[in-house]
């Protein structure tokens, strides 16, 4: 949130000014806005606490005088005292002698009362925030920010609207700089801080006197303002230096270097203003003798990378290059200079500050480098190899002094990268890759033995370079194969070299890291398996067998980790193996979508590999995961055998009769409903004697597994009851016993099946469940009805041909008054009203489908036949299936007289 109000304040403050001090001025104003808000609400909670503390608490917490009570006198309530808390209540020292006792009865007065006492008053503490915000002189820097800002408008204001004299007009603001460093340097001595920062602000606003005189007075000639701004900067670094103040020397660095960028217009030489850097920086390696200023070194680098980086994208010619090698060597003599100066050692080090230091110089400078030298690739890895040997050599000279021995593991680091780079630049990619991997698998072995963590990170990171390398130059293979053997071989050298480092971390677990980066290791191996499954797919295997193929491979890649596994003990090597499920499941359904079916076209030979394979991940493996792991991967591989079967099936039936054919409706159906029949016959023995591999999770599979076939089930019942006309040919539709009625009357058998049984009981599903069984049945039902109108009476099998029949309509409304019938004796003779209020609601349903449908066609026969036959089954229902308790009731009860 306080960066949200920063960046609004920055929007707001830059679109109602058009400029960058607008902006700025508004992100200052939201960040106080934030803080006021902020302390407001931590008021407003304190006040709250405070509120709602009850009064009994807050008055106990007050200390009462010590009374005990005397036999035979009346108690008298203690007095409340402002006084000092003790540590132990003590008997009072003077007790009334027992002739002044009082007469039992009366109430003792004290004879003079104790004035009221006064809660203690305690100082609110400050809140953190508050004592950072106070201790960093925030305010004062704010208000340093405003007067720069109103300067800066001040400036721009009289460049534009004033017709003072050149002169009037910037000495009124280089006064006020002068007057701040004056104001500070008095000050120093009673108010450092506020001081410091004052004189701070005078060096700014000298700065910005001088750049309006050129920017916005075109003061001439750019020559004298350079050397006056450099002079400022080196008198700013020696006022930093005589009051060991290291915010005055970053502010004069960030004065002297940002000096070019104000003044510049476009043009000049490029060898000056990098010697003018380079002088600079001599100002920063003189300092550093002496002072050890993180932030003023990281200063001197930002602005030199900035700038030489600006000139290398925008204005570099092959002309400069001697220029520019020249530059890169000064810079990396200079700032390695900086970093060993006799001043690192006077106070503590800034860590992050001088690590980016030591590790940003050869970023820079190998980067700068490589854009010099990229089109000769042997040029860049001599390149590297000299910068190689120069780190090196620095660290056999730090490694002699005991006060480098973190220079000197650094130095060693940067040469064992750097004569690495040597590599890639010499040979290609693929080789690149697979020796960079094959170095940091030595890498790891080494600093695990040795116990440097350094040296362990440096071989993890190269296992991951070479993996990263690999990948960048797979989408440039030729398309005739030429590079893919290469490719192939450094992706197992990969994979190799990642279980490799895995294996070692794991024998070592020395640390609380180490598990998790093995674990890390082996994913990243086994992916590079599927890299190079994925070449060999691409180049050498044709494209109809290629499915299965990827599917063979899935199983032979589990195949080699949970061998591993059994070689090593070590589980964690065949985790990979859980997505071995979703994996051959998404092949196999692939294979079905591309070519009908998943033993076609290699599928025959690939998926038993995959089953197989399967298998022994739910026997081996899966016992080591975690328990939602192992229950998912049980279920899934459940359902994963149901959907693949299901699909092969349909494959077989689906040419059997035209689209809407029961046989291709039942294909769909038949493995399904086995399984979950299976599954419900392993439920009648004890877990521990059921079948492989329901005894490994018997919850996963009775549960879950067979809760969503029974789910599958009953949605299949809906949609083939609804979309298939029951044609079975050669067989004639003949109602309950055509192949779509026993489908589904076994598919419905199946799912009231499991939820009446032990399963459903444990998931503590509700009784209510059976509705959906029954609410199926009812619509089969219906199906039954129209079908027989289709085959019998040539009725068409589509909605608006049902709702045109007035056969159709007629047999509905009597099944629905005869099932309500049922239903409501069902109901009476049980004296249970659920099964009652369901034929009353169905019912009722008749009804109304009499007064809106069927009372259109009130003239025909049929609609006759409709509104009888409907009448008398009420007539009937009304006398036999009374409401169950209130009929019961009504019949027995003695007729009053």
């Amino acid at each position: 949130m306080q960066l949200l109000a920063l960046l609004l304040g920055a929007l707001f403050g830059g679109l109602a000014s058009e400029n960058f001090g607008g902006a700025l001025l508004g992100a200052v104003i939201g960040w106080l806005g934030w803080q006021q808000v902020l302390q407001g609400r931590r008021i407003a909670e304190l006040e709250r606490q405070l509120a709602a503390r009850p009064a009994s608490a807050r008055s106990s917490a007050m200390p009462t005088a010590d009374v005990r009570p005397v036999p035979g006198q009346p108690v008298v309530p203690p007095t409340t005292e402002a006084v000092a808390p003790r540590p132990q209540p003590v008997a009072p020292l003077i007790t009334t002698p027992p002739a002044a006792m009082p007469v039992p009865g009366a109430t003792p007065q004290p004879m003079f009362p104790p004035p009221p006492a006064r809660p203690p008053r305690h100082p609110v503490p400050m809140p953190a925030w508050a004592q950072r915000l106070a201790a960093a002189n925030t305010i004062v820097k704010v208000g340093l920010a405003m007067l720069f800002l109103g300067l800066v408008f001040l400036a721009r204001f009289a460049a534009e609207n004033v017709t003072l004299p050149l002169e009037v007009r910037l000495a009124g603001i280089g006064a006020t700089g002068v007057a701040l460093l004056a104001i500070g340097w008095r000050l120093r001595l009673h108010s450092r801080g506020y001081g410091l920062l004052l004189q701070g602000g005078g060096v700014a606003v000298v700065y910005l006197t001088l750049f309006a005189a050129v920017k916005l007075a075109g003061l001439q000639p750019l020559a004298l303002v350079f050397a006056l701004m450099l002079t400022v900067s080196l008198l700013a670094a020696l006022l930093a230096v005589r009051q060991d103040a290291q915010a005055l020397a970053v502010v004069a660095a960030m004065g002297g270097y940002a000096t070019p960028l104000l003044l510049s217009t476009g043009g000049g030489s490029i060898a000056m203003l990098l010697g003018y850097d380079f002088v600079l920086g001599l100002g920063v390696a003189l300092v550093a003798w002496f002072k050890h200023w993180p932030r003023l070194n990281l200063v001197a680098f930002g602005f030199t990378a900035l700038i030489a980086s600006a000139w290398g994208l925008t204005g570099y010619t092959p002309a400069d290059y001697g220029v520019a090698q020249g530059f890169l060597v000064a810079f990396w003599l200079l700032f390695t200079a900086v970093l060993l100066m006799p001043g690192r050692h006077a106070q503590p080090a800034g860590r992050w500050l001088q690590s980016t230091l030591l590790f940003g110089v050869p970023v820079f400078g190998g980067a700068m480098q490589y854009a010099l030298l990229r089109p000769d690739a042997m040029a860049i890895a001599v390149a590297a190899l000299v910068i190689g040997s120069g780190y090196a050599g620095l660290a056999a000279w730090a490694r002699r002094r005991a006060a480098h021995g973190l220079v000197f593991e650094a130095f060693i680091a940067l040469a064992a990268v750097f004569g690495t780079l040597v590599i890639p630049f010499a040979l290609s990619a693929e080789a690149t890759a697979g020796a960079w991997a094959l170095e940091g698998l030595g890498a790891v072995w080494l600093g695990l033995r040795q116990q440097r963590l350094r040296v362990l990170g440096s071989g993890l990171a190269l296992v991951l370079l070479g993996g990263l390398t690999l990948a960048a130059s797979l989408p440039l293979a030729s398309t005739d194969g030429t590079r893919a053997a290469s490719q192939l071989l450094n992706a197992l050298l990969i994979a190799a070299a990642g279980l490799g480092a895995a294996r070692c971390l794991s024998r070592m677990d020395g640390r609380r890291w180490h598990a998790p980066a093995a674990f890390a290791m082996v994913s990243w191996g086994t992916l590079w398996l599927g890299v190079a499954a994925a070449v060999v797919l691409r180049h050498w295997v044709p494209e109809p067998q290629r499915w299965a193929a990827a599917l063979a491979f899935v199983a032979a890649g589990s195949a080699a980790l949970l061998g591993l596994q059994a070689l090593w003990r070590w589980p964690v090597v065949a985790w990979p193996t859980a997505v071995l499920l979703p994996a051959w499941t998404l092949l196999g359904a692939w294979g079905a979508v591309v070519h009908g079916a998943p033993l076609q076209a290699g599928g025959v030979w690939a998926l038993p590999l995959a089953l197989l394979a399967q298998a022994r991940v739910l026997h081996a493996t899966a016992p080591h995961w975690p328990a939602p792991l192992r229950h998912a991967t049980h279920a899934g591989s459940l359902l994963a055998v149901a959907l693949l079967g299901a699909l092969e099936a349909r494959h077989w039936t689906a040419d059997f009769g035209d689209a809407g054919s029961a046989w291709g409706w039942l294909g769909w159906l038949v493995v399904p409903t086995l399984l979950l029949a299976a599954v419900l016959r392993q439920q009648r023995h004890a877990p521990a004697q059921q079948a492989w591999p329901l005894r490994l999770a018997p919850e996963a599979y009775a549960q879950t597994g067979a809760g969503l076939l029974s789910l599958a089930l009953s949605v299949w019942a809906l949609v083939a009851n609804w979309a298939s006309p029951g044609s079975a040919q050669p067989l004639p539709y003949v109602p309950l016993l055509s192949p779509l009625d026993l489908g589904i009357a076994a598919a419905l058998l199946a799912v009231v099946t499991w939820l009446r049984g032990p399963a459903a009981a444990a998931l503590r599903l509700p009784p209510s469940t059976l509705a959906v069984p029954a609410s199926l049945a009812f619509l089969w039902l219906n199906g039954m009805l129209i079908r027989c109108f289709h085959h019998w009476g040539g009725v068409p099998y589509h909605l608006d041909g049902w709702l045109a029949s007035r056969g159709v309509q007629t047999g509905l409304a009597l099944l629905w008054s005869a099932l309500a019938l049922v239903l409501m004796l069902l109901g009476t003779r049980r004296g249970q009203r659920v099964p009652w209020l369901a034929g009353a609601v169905l019912l009722g349903a008749v009804v109304l489908k009499l007064m809106l449908i069927d009372l259109q066609g009130s003239g025909t026969v049929l609609r006759i036949v409709s509104f009888i036959g409907v009448g008398v089954l009420m007539l009937v229902i009304g006398y036999v299936a009374p409401l169950p308790g209130a009929a019961t009731t009504e019949r027995h009860e003695t007729p009053r007289h």
